[in-house]
């Protein structure tokens, strides 16, 4: 007979999350976001920053499929590869071929960042958005394509060009408010706070009774696919996306 503290383990339902190696911001979102019940695991793919970015982000899509088999291991219910630019850099067609690599190898659903922030998009009613992001340009026009592959159109963008790591991490509050008023306009149904490890969370209630429409970022998002595939209740806190549309 099973011990009973093994058996409330085994009956707890699990996400399986992996995340740049250098990320500091994600793992702690994603633990306040996720209710009593609920575990989440991390693998860290690893990010060599002595590399050009877009190298760095292949480095990543690569070592994916593997970190998600020892995921595995843990009994998630669902493996969510949390690295928004990495997993739109290819386009469409690069987003859904690493969505299946990941879950042909590891046998569980999978979601990327990408798909997340797609979805949640179509969910709030957001065909035209503002994006703000930490990016280099480069980068950030590489996502606005991506969109663009999704009907969803970009009326306004801005980028901070910054590379990773504490240079993302460590964007004080005051400028990040600041980015996301300078992409919000009339024509816009929502903005798009792009990057997972910018601290932007705890702002995200504070820029929608600001700006009058949803913001979307990119934690609350994959938390929000989580949540959904999970059958998770609303939260209220952190937005129109996880207080109206779980």
């Amino acid at each position: 007979m099973a011990h009973p503290a093994q058996t409330m383990r085994d009956r707890k339902q699990r996400i399986g999350c992996i995340v740049p190696s250098i990320n500091v911001t994600i793992e702690d979102d994603l633990r306040a976001l996720c209710p009593a019940g609920v575990g989440i695991h991390f693998a860290r793919a690893d990010v060599d920053q002595t590399r050009p970015v877009d190298e760095q982000l292949k480095q990543m899509v690569d070592a994916a499929p593997g970190l998600a088999v020892m995921l595995a291991k843990t009994g998630v219910s669902m493996v969510a590869f949390a690295c928004t630019s990495a997993s739109f850099l290819n386009g469409a067609k690069g987003n859904r071929a690493l969505t299946a690599a990941i879950a042909d190898m590891s046998g569980i659903p999978t979601v990327t960042t990408a798909t997340a922030v797609v979805d949640a998009l179509e969910a709030v009613g957001a065909p035209r958005i503002g994006l703000a992001t930490p990016y280099l340009q480069w980068v950030y026009e590489r996502e606005v394509e991506f969109l663009a592959e999704h009907d969803v159109e970009v009326i306004a963008a801005n980028g901070l060009d910054r590379r990773g790591g504490q240079d993302i991490s460590g964007i004080d509050l005051d400028t990040i408010r600041t980015l996301v008023a300078e992409v919000n306009n009339d024509a816009t149904d929502a903005i798009l706070v792009s990057c997972t490890d910018l601290p932007v969370l705890l702002l995200i209630d504070e820029l929608e009774a600001k700006f009058g429409k949803p913001v979307i970022t990119s934690n609350q998002a994959t938390y929000w696919a989580c949540a959904r595939y999970l059958g998770l209740a609303p939260m209220t806190g952190y937005g129109r996306l996880l207080r109206e549309q779980l």
